[in-house]
């Protein structure tokens, strides 16, 4: 079967965000969006304007990033990703491309998002990959790290756990936290969190808290103070962005069709491995 002609469609991509200075364009440096536009200029030979779910910093990767287009020609969606993707740097990658309804907005519909931060826990500093992990020397102490992360589940002003945006914060400080799950793994600790939103820095906020936890710096009662403080100067440091991944953007299924399996839920489902999956299948 042929697959149908689009026009708005909501692109899910991929990128390393090492050298980057995040995915929202910005004046004078490198960033995803930028590309992203650029590679579709390439192919359709106008500008075409790509509205992302959200900014990432500096540094940041992302699973499956999500943005929307309007397209000035219909091609079918298969065509749309692979000449989009001959014309992306090899760090960025549209891994699926969907027809959405002409109203559909990627920030505006999304319902919430989920991220992984990995920490790497050794006496001495990754060799190989030191752009993808925040490294620690020094042990820490898991259950601890779990007890602390459990005061920060469910709906809470989480002003302690955000920098300043420069930015007037419309929606306040007040966000809720759905699961947060700290994993071993061989090499350290998986940090996987899901929320209906996140402020400026908050989950490398919520990391370098933790792992302060985790260190014997801080107790886990420790963070329910924090927490109840909504001063920013209470908490531990913000962790590095290397660190940090964006594994998928949720909408809700009479935005985006349930049926559509989501590669990045392979923290959220109990599974013991220690990659995500290969990017063959759909997000």
């Amino acid at each position: 079967m042929v697959p149908p002609p689009v026009s708005r469609v909501l692109f899910t991509i991929a990128f390393d965000g090492s050298r980057y200075a995040g995915w929202q364009r910005q004046s004078g440096v490198e960033t995803v969006q930028e590309h992203v536009e650029r590679a579709l200029q390439a192919v359709y030979g106008q500008p075409v304007a790509v509205e992302g779910s959200g900014r990432t910093d500096a540094g940041v990767h992302a699973i499956a990033m999500a943005a929307h287009a309007d397209l000035p020609r219909q091609l079918a969606t298969g065509s749309v990703l692979m000449a989009i993707n001959t014309n992306l740097p090899d760090d960025i990658a549209v891994r699926s491309v969907r027809a959405v309804p002409a109203d559909f907005h990627a920030r505006f519909h999304a319902r919430g998002k989920r991220y992984v931060y990995r920490i790497a826990v050794s006496r001495t500093r990754p060799a190989i990959a030191r752009s993808y992990y925040h490294w620690v020397r020094r042990p820490l102490d898991l259950a601890r790290m779990r007890e602390a992360a459990a005061h920060l589940v469910g709906r809470h002003d989480f002003a302690s756990f955000a920098t300043n945006p420069g930015y007037e914060r419309k929606r306040g400080t007040v966000r809720t936290i759905h699961h947060l799950h700290l994993v071993q793994r061989p090499w350290g600790i998986d940090l996987a969190v899901q929320g209906d939103g996140f402020l400026y820095n908050m989950v490398r906020a919520i990391a370098g808290t933790l792992v302060d936890v985790g260190g014997g710096r801080l107790t886990p009662s420790d963070v329910k103070r924090i927490l109840d403080a909504c001063d920013r100067s209470e908490a531990g440091p913000t962790a590095p962005a290397a660190g940090l991944y964006l594994l998928r953007v949720l909408y809700d299924p009479c935005v985006i069709p349930a049926d559509v399996a989501s590669r990045a839920s392979w923290m959220f489902r109990g599974t013991s491995a220690a990659e995500p999956p290969d990017s063959n299948e759909p997000t």
